[in-house]
């Protein structure tokens, strides 16, 4: 989403307030009951940042900011605003809470869901000649499913290593026909700056998992971005979304492989089977 609804004038944003947009566009229907103060705490800015900002939107004051936000939430209610209620009085701590809490990341996921990109990732991951991936921490887990996912349609997937120069040793052999699929999420690492940096220079198509919804077009030209949910930045950061958006790509790109995906299923069914013997399932 590269145009926010409630931003009334064209501006040149600074980093603090392409957080705040991110922040209010992700968590509008607990942005709506929040003072200014709990909303820069939040964000990590200061009041007078915040009342600054909705001033560079074009509003008065921070109260017309947020009566925009309240009308646009009237005007398209969603799934996952039903379930925010619900979400606010379960513990995260018990089981019945933290598979609320999962629910709401899939359905908030679901709200921003664009399916022209879904289609754009999957044609880049139906034509590459290689996949590299790339990612970090909890993330590793996507990773990994993907990388055994689509392998077993036939295609060479790699997972680079998550930090140090010891990347350098993979990225020289990218060509302009590889994909490189990495995940951000709220923070983009150093590693994955290098990666889109070099992405504008070679020209290898990238997909891109953000929790970012406010994003610079001219500065991510060529970059498939792919927005998850994972909460807020001061709750628990679940897997939930991206785990389930990989299965998504996943299961489309096997649609879109048609028999050639099921062939290759095939071929490591009976590889399986030829050696059952020597190697139990």
């Amino acid at each position: 989403m590269t145009n926010a609804y409630f931003i009334r004038r064209p501006a040149e944003f600074t980093k603090t307030e392409k957080k705040l947009i991110d922040y209010i566009l992700g968590n509008q229907e607990r942005f709506i009951y929040m003072t200014i103060s709990e909303v820069a705490r939040n964000v990590g800015a200061s009041e007078p940042t915040v009342s600054r900002f909705a001033r560079h939107c074009g509003f008065r004051d921070f109260k017309e900011l947020k009566n925009t936000v309240i009308q646009h939430l009237e005007e398209n209610s969603s799934p996952a605003r039903k379930l925010t209620s619900t979400l606010d009085q379960k513990n995260l701590s018990s089981p019945e809470g933290m598979l609320r809490h999962q629910q709401f990341c899939i359905e908030k996921t679901l709200d921003f869901l664009d399916e022209a990109r879904l289609e754009e990732a999957v044609t880049a991951i139906t034509r590459a000649e290689t996949i590299y991936i790339y990612a970090k921490g909890a993330a590793l887990s996507v990773a990994e499913l993907l990388r055994f996912r689509l392998s077993r349609f036939g295609m060479h997937v790699v997972i680079l290593p998550p930090g140090s120069s010891e990347l350098f040793e993979y990225m020289h052999l990218f060509t302009p026909r590889d994909l490189v699929i990495l995940f951000g999420f709220q923070k983009t690492s150093r590693e994955a700056a290098v990666l889109l940096d070099y992405q504008k220079k070679l020209h290898f198509q990238s997909i891109f998992f953000t929790s970012r919804l406010y994003q610079d077009e001219e500065a991510n030209a060529g970059v498939i971005s792919l927005y998850v949910y994972r909460g807020t930045p001061s709750e628990y950061h679940s897997m939930a979304a991206p785990m389930a958006l990989a299965d998504v790509l996943v299961v489309l790109t096997a649609n879109r492989l048609g028999q050639d995906s099921g062939s290759s299923l095939e071929q490591l069914y009976q590889l399986k089977e030829t050696y059952k013997n020597e190697i139990p399932r």
